[in-house]
């Protein structure tokens, strides 16, 4: 270096002066190791100190002095010099041992001399003396514009030849010295700022790649999976874990539920709340993060992060937030595709579901049928339907997977009878932290989570539908919503099919005396001469019944013809058909019965009537009979040969049966 100095020397003693001061130095040696670079080309060199540099210009200052006096200390013209450095400011940046107070005083005597600033000073060296050193203030200029950096200050103990000359070299090396770490700081700051961009770029290219395939994803587990690997190759040493609301959580044991109350996360119950990111230390070596998991439509979760510190940056933490947020947006979607997937699976299982319960009219199959689905549907374990019995006010099992319940009736106190009073569907996600009503139900099949909705039968609640599983949160808000749905659906079945039975028997049974009407009787008749071999018909008429209604009245007459039919229901076998043949005819059918038989049940019958009817009445009764041996088998001959018989009672005195005369009906 003391060659390099004194080679500078050499040089600096050959520029010229201009009318500018002394020239910019530019050192040699860069110039022939980049000898294919010409001067313009040098693009370093036409970098210069600025207003926006002054910030740095005293590090710079005192990096180049701590090298320069490192290097100047062997050259023998400043054996035992003080140097100090001062910026523009008059501030001592820099210096060289401990200066002595005279020297200190005449630093800031020289410095004083002038009001203006520093780099107003003469471009030439100024001398003093101070007791047995000579004191040398060199200014300090930039290289294109010569404006001052500061003052140089060498204080030499003697007079020595050459002197000038040496400090001017000095001054030059100083220079050269500071513009390298300039420069080295200006390539860093570049080369920082290049790798920044391009870390920044790479962030930008990976959160691309990210936004790209969680929006090319239409699952929403897969859409969670995603971040999860994305943050796991971003930051391997970071724990993520992702607390959802209820309608969220899976069997990933990285998805947690996000409790409000109780035992809870803090920082995830304040990030969820108050839909911002929180952070905190978590201990003395790790921290951690609460990130809002949201959409468009709300918030989801949070994402909570635990990591070593000083792993995770600013920058990251942007990163993962604008990851979040699109996380959100992507998993928006993909609920709601998935939602609207859902909501076609459901109005096919709605359709089908009532399809198939509308192809029976027969309540037990509807039920059967239900349960059967409800089982698939909802990969239930154990279901259940219950209605109430208005006789003793319980429910009684109309259909269930456990058979030992068919025969059973349980009180409403439980949470079906909840459920009958409110008319509110009930969803219980673990039932050992439930607080309400108890269910047997649940205690019999050791069931945690239960659905249960309302059974409306023409628009009043009159029962409830029961699904139940083993395992805690099994069942979904979706689930719930179905449910109630279905709900619906299996209570307008129902109350179809109670209303075409209602129908049914309306068209089947006299609405006054209970007993069937004529045409069903007709058409039962007309079946079983098809297959049997022979049946008796008894047609009964009301002696003088219109004297009844004209005495006491059509109530009273009323009452009068349903005492009789009690009579004849009670003279009727499982398998005869007691109907009311038109105004105060009856008749009975007897199946597989002679016309002596029928005459024993027709005689019992005239008495019974005469004494167990208020007023009392008789009855007249004509007996027709069928065989397979007749010439003509029908309906209307069966009839018409009855009829003539009881023609035959009513003309031989009234209150008697008659049998047909078979020679001369047939």
């Amino acid at each position: 270096m003391t060659e390099q100095l004194h080679s500078t020397f050499y040089n600096a003693r050959n520029v010229k002066n201009s009318d500018q001061g002394i020239q910019t130095f530019s050192p040699p040696l860069l110039r022939e190791e980049q000898g294919y670079w010409n001067e313009k080309e040098e693009w370093l060199y036409h970098l210069d100190v600025s207003t926006f540099d002054s910030a740095y210009n005293d590090r710079l200052l005192r990096e180049a002095f701590k090298e320069w006096n490192h290097e100047v200390q062997g050259i023998p013209s400043l054996k035992e010099s003080m140097f100090s450095l001062w910026n523009s400011n008059k501030l001592c940046v820099a210096k060289s041992g401990e200066l002595f107070s005279p020297i200190k005083e005449a630093v800031f005597q020289v410095l004083e001399q002038v009001d203006t600033d520093i780099m107003l000073y003469p471009q030439q060296s100024v001398v003093s003396k101070c007791k047995h050193y000579r004191l040398y203030t060199i200014p300090l200029q930039t290289r294109l514009e010569g404006k001052q950096l500061g003052v140089l200050c060498v204080a030499v103990p003697e007079i020595r030849e050459g002197i000038l000359e040496v400090l001017e070299a000095a001054k030059l090396f100083f220079q050269s010295i500071f513009y390298r770490h300039f420069e080295h700081h200006f390539l860093s700051d570049l080369l920082h700022i290049h790798k920044t961009t391009e870390k920044e770029n790479r962030r930008r290219s990976i959160l691309f790649q990210i936004v790209q395939r969680m929006h090319d994803r239409m699952d929403v587990q897969t859409v969670l999976q995603e971040v999860f690997e994305s943050v796991a190759f971003l930051f391997p040493t970071a724990r993520l874990t992702l607390y959802m609301s209820q309608d969220g959580i899976t069997e990933d044991p990285r998805i947690k539920p996000l409790h409000l109350q109780g035992q809870y996360n803090p920082v995830c119950a304040m990030a969820y709340t108050e839909e911002r990111m929180i952070s905190q230390p978590l201990g003395l070596e790790k921290y951690e993060f609460g990130i809002p998991f949201r959409g468009k439509q709300g918030t989801y979760g949070v994402f909570h992060i635990e990591t070593p510190k000083e792993v995770i940056k600013d920058v990251d933490i942007q990163l993962i937030v604008m990851m979040a947020d699109t996380a959100g947006t992507a998993y928006e979607n993909a609920k709601m595709h998935q939602q609207s997937n859902t909501l076609i699976q459901e109005l096919r299982m709605i359709d089908e579901l009532t399809k198939k319960i509308n192809q029976s009219l027969q309540l037990a199959d509807i039920y059967e049928y239900a349960v059967q689905q409800l089982m698939r549907i909802f990969k239930a374990k154990a279901c259940c339907i219950l209605k109430l019995d208005p006789e003793d006010q319980q429910f009684r099992v109309l259909n269930s997977t456990l058979s030992s319940l068919g025969q059973e009736k349980y009180s409403l106190s439980g949470i079906s009878g909840e459920v009958y009073r409110t008319g509110e569907p009930v969803i219980i996600f673990d039932y050992e932290k439930h607080i309400g009503p108890s269910s047997m139900f649940m205690e019999i099949t050791n069931s945690k989570s239960m659905m249960a909705v309302p059974l409306r039968i023409n628009g009043q609640v009159e029962g409830a539908i029961l699904v139940t599983h083993q395992n805690k949160q099994f069942f979904s808000y979706d689930n719930f919503r179905f449910m109630d749905m279905l709900g619906v659906h299996i209570g307008l079945a129902v109350t179809n099919a109670t209303l075409h039975a209602e129908v049914k028997r309306l068209a089947t049974f006299d609405a006054l005396t209970g007993l069937y009407v004529r045409h069903y009787v007709d058409r039962m008749i007309e079946e079983r001469q098809s297959s049997d071999f022979c049946g008796s018909l008894i047609v009964i008429d009301l002696d003088d019944f219109k004297r009844v209604n004209d005495s006491y009245g059509h109530q009273i007459g009323d009452q009068v013809l349903t005492q009789v039919s009690a009579v004849i229901r009670e003279n009727g076998g499982p398998e005869d058909l007691c109907a009311r043949w038109g105004g105060e005819e009856m008749a009975i059918y007897l199946p597989q019965v002679s016309a002596q038989q029928a005459l024993f049940i027709a005689e019992n019958i005239r008495v019974q009537i005469s004494k167990r009817t208020s007023p009392t009445i008789t009855v007249s009764c004509g007996i027709g009979e069928w065989c397979w041996l007749d010439d003509q088998v029908s309906v209307e001959s069966l009839f018409y040969r009855a009829d003539m018989a009881l023609y035959e009672a009513k003309n031989s005195g009234r209150n008697r049966v008659c049998i047909e005369n078979k020679n001369r009906n047939r």
